[in-house]
């Protein structure tokens, strides 16, 4: 009898830390959210006032833009206008770097040689490996270019964009 209590007692135990496991690792987040519930997002960086604004669900970065007063010197080039923010979001709008970045994805010859170590030749194989493979998806994949390595990569990764 002793025994059989033991296992019953077991049992229990091990269904209640897998009850307590399954409570403790419910996501509330993976919950539908409901039509009118809103949407918090902290806006940081080189706006005119740091603040959260509450929004609604399904709200857009263009339209919080839209309500944000940036600085003059305010770079919102990294953001997608249309991605949808999410509840608790931080948004940290950069300044502008004082220097021009070169696009990988579509400078022409002349623009790819004002990149330190890039001659005539390799600027042409930069273009070549586009019309060929297609944009550029990271940075790092112009090392994929024959003649770029991972030194040559180091000069001018401060340089390039996609």
């Amino acid at each position: 009898m002793r025994k059989h209590f033991h296992k019953i007692i077991s049992f229990f135990s091990i269904c209640s830390i897998i009850a307590l496991v399954l409570y403790i690792s419910y996501d509330i987040k993976s919950e539908p959210l409901k039509e009118d519930m809103k949407i918090r997002v902290e806006v940081r960086g080189r706006v005119k006032e740091e603040q959260i604004y509450t929004l609604d669900k399904g709200t857009i970065m263009q339209d919080l833009l839209d309500l944000v007063e940036l600085e003059e010197d305010a770079d919102i080039s990294g953001f997608s206008l249309q991605s949808i923010l999410y509840n608790n979001e931080l948004i940290i709008i950069p300044q502008q770097s004082s220097k021009k970045l070169i696009s990988i994805n579509s400078a022409e010859l002349n623009e790819l040689c004002l990149l330190p170590g890039i001659g005539e030749k390799t600027a042409q194989k930069i273009i070549e490996y586009r019309e060929e493979v297609g944009s550029f998806l990271t940075l790092e994949e112009i090392m994929k270019v024959h003649g770029i390595g991972s030194k040559k990569f180091a000069k001018i990764k401060e340089y390039i964009t996609l």
